[in-house]
């Protein structure tokens, strides 16, 4: 995926030179602030964040039961549609900037197309029994996944409200497309494991399983089972991100499911519910993504006011002694990040936890030479 242009966030956005993300990565600093509620109460929280596929819009569910939709280059909320009926979480672009794909967290379980020009519902996708937990659009098609409490990943098509096809399996909680979206991996808590399948014959055997128990006994022997909250591939297709709830990330090899990294300085959790979780927290969708490149990773600290950055880069100098890697560098903050996402297409970032906040580097000096 090409590197990204530097929108100038509260004015239209104009091309600019392209810049490697690691010449940028360590002058993030948050410059725009917005309310997840247009409620006084400030009790509400953004639950989930997305961008559209040309990174020119983001689109926010949060627990007041409403969906926002902001403009990127100009800086501003555009739309603020509510959902009071149905509820809202797990808001995801289509392939087209103006529909909105979301999960319904009360009446039913169904998923809803929302066309935001009118407002209205283009389509209702019903078959799950119990909440949804992920949703995965394809990179390359209408097709679409979801995950439920129910123990189903059911596969889908925008054109139709009726399931292509359906897994049952264990708590299969967490989905992701590979960058190809040839392969969609399913991550399973309680048996600790992410299988991979060939996304033209789901109906088969996965054809590859990644055990995690070794990796969570030395890692993350005291949540084992309970704690994941993110699966995400990077765009170069090399690594496979499982997140966590409190200890840290792993960074698996997306080929042999080996683990490259396992990615360490979190202080705390970021108070968000994890899908296999029955507590009565805010939803969340992790709090930790790749940068487009594939070679950063970028999540919340927990209580601590500040994001932390991982350069992937490192790895082979963390595996000369175990695959433990620290931040490489602490991006300031004022609160908490719960959500975080990297833009596709500009150096920009959107995280979020009672406020949304845009975040963009300071203006470039030299380019560096690392």
């Amino acid at each position: 995926m090409a590197e990204g242009q530097q929108p100038t966030v509260g004015q239209a956005a104009q091309p600019s030179q392209s810049l490697r993300i690691s010449d940028v990565i360590r002058s993030y600093r948050p410059c725009k602030s917005f309310k997840s509620s247009k409620s006084e109460s400030s009790s509400h929280y953004t639950t989930s964040l997305d961008f559209d596929d040309q990174g020119e819009f983001v689109v926010a569910a949060g627990d007041d039961e409403t969906i926002q939709i902001f403009d990127v280059k100009e800086g501003k909320s555009t739309k603020s549609v509510p959902s009071k009926k149905y509820g809202v979480h797990l808001a995801r672009f289509t392939h087209h900037s103006r529909q909105v794909l979301h999960a319904s967290t009360k009446v039913d379980h169904s998923l809803r197309l929302l066309d935001l020009h009118n407002e209205g519902y283009v389509r209702y996708f019903s078959g799950h029994t119990d909440k949804v937990t992920c949703l995965a659009m394809s990179p390359g098609s209408d097709a679409f996944v979801s995950c439920s409490k129910d123990d189903t990943v059911t596969v889908w098509d925008l054109g139709s409200r009726n399931p292509q096809g359906k897994l049952k399996l264990a708590t299969p909680y967490l989905v992701a497309f590979d960058p190809s979206a040839s392969v969609i991996a399913v991550a399973s808590q309680a048996t600790a494991s992410i299988l991979l399948y060939d996304f033209r014959n789901y109906d088969k055997a996965p054809f590859s399983t990644f055990d995690l128990t070794p990796y969570e006994e030395m890692y993350t022997p005291s949540t084992r089972g309970r704690a994941w909250t993110r699966l995400e591939f990077s765009n170069d297709g090399k690594y496979l991100m499982l997140g966590t709830d409190h200890h840290g990330h792993f960074i698996l090899d997306a080929f042999d499911g080996t683990i490259k990294a396992f990615l360490t300085g979190k202080s705390g959790s970021p108070g968000r519910a994890a899908p296999v979780s029955s507590t009565g927290k805010p939803l969340g969708q992790g709090d930790v993504c790749f940068t487009t490149d594939g070679r950063f990773v970028v999540g919340g600290n927990g209580d601590q006011q500040d994001v932390l950055v991982w350069d992937l880069n490192d790895i082979r100098e963390a595996r000369q002694s175990n695959v433990s890697l620290q931040p490489a560098t602490r991006l300031s903050h004022q609160g908490r990040t719960a959500l975080i996402e990297y833009n596709p297409r500009y150096h920009m970032i959107a995280s979020a936890d009672k406020d949304i906040v845009f975040w963009q580097p300071d203006e470039p000096s030299k380019p560096s030479d690392k």
